[in-house]
């Protein structure tokens, strides 16, 4: 397969997240394939700011906190490179073989985009081998200018969904990857047992808003078919 030259922008969108986000940026802050990474501090009241500050990224402040969409809209908008690779703030386990792992398949041109199945992804998720929801993603930052995907920036839980459905309709080709050892900090340890939980509730009357229940789901089985079929040649 061709490989691409290409540098990677890394884009990563925080609210609260001091104590978790400085694990995520050691990791890309010296990584060989990447050579810049935005940081989104979406109107956090903790200390994030002073932790991403004592690494070499760029950080930009949003006066108050805007949510996702409207944090990810802004770092991809300022970054310099044709391909991005969005990142959670609060993964754990994340090391540079996860970076290249998610990276290469769009840097050697095999695949349109990928997105990470993690440890803590759904046994389902886990079975057949896709987490349609996952955060962490590398893509053509052309394939990103679709207004569509930004196009509910209220609706919390919106943006993997919308992005989703925009690629499919484009029939972008893409591929889950494995990440072993790699997980995101639930809700629960952020917030408490009984928040956390009510907010995987709030997820999916958030995601009811944005399509159909029935083809949110069938998004799930529709990329875990493709995603079979683009891996063959692994």
């Amino acid at each position: 397969m061709k490989k691409s030259n290409d540098k990677i922008s890394v884009v990563i969108a925080a609210y609260n997240e001091a104590p978790r986000i400085a694990t995520v940026l050691k990791t890309v802050s010296n990584h060989p394939l990447i050579n810049e990474v935005i940081v989104v501090n979406d109107g956090s009241i903790d200390n994030t700011s002073d932790i991403v500050k004592k690494f070499d990224v760029i950080l930009i402040e949003n006066k108050k906190n805007l949510g996702k969409t409207l944090s990810v809209k802004t770092g991809v908008n300022a970054s310099k490179n044709k391909i991005i690779m969005l990142l959670d703030a609060d993964l754990i386990g994340i090391d540079q073989d996860s970076i290249y792992k998610l990276a290469e398949p769009v840097l050697k041109e095999q695949v349109d985009w990928t997105l990470s199945l993690r440890d803590n992804s759904f046994k389902i998720m886990k079975i057949m081998k896709m987490d349609w929801l996952s955060g962490e993603r590398v893509i053509a930052k052309d394939l990103l200018l679709d207004p569509y995907i930004w196009s509910r920036p209220e609706i919390g839980y919106s943006l993997e969904v919308l992005m989703n459905k925009s690629l499919l309709d484009k029939t972008k080709t893409f591929r889950a990857v494995r990440l072993k050892n790699v997980s995101d900090t639930n809700k629960a340890n952020k917030i408490g047992f009984i928040k956390g939980w009510s907010a995987d509730i709030k997820m999916i009357g958030q995601i009811s808003k944005v399509m159909p229940l029935h083809k949110f789901f069938g998004q799930f089985v529709i990329m875990s078919y493709l995603n079979k079929k683009y891996s063959k040649d692994k």
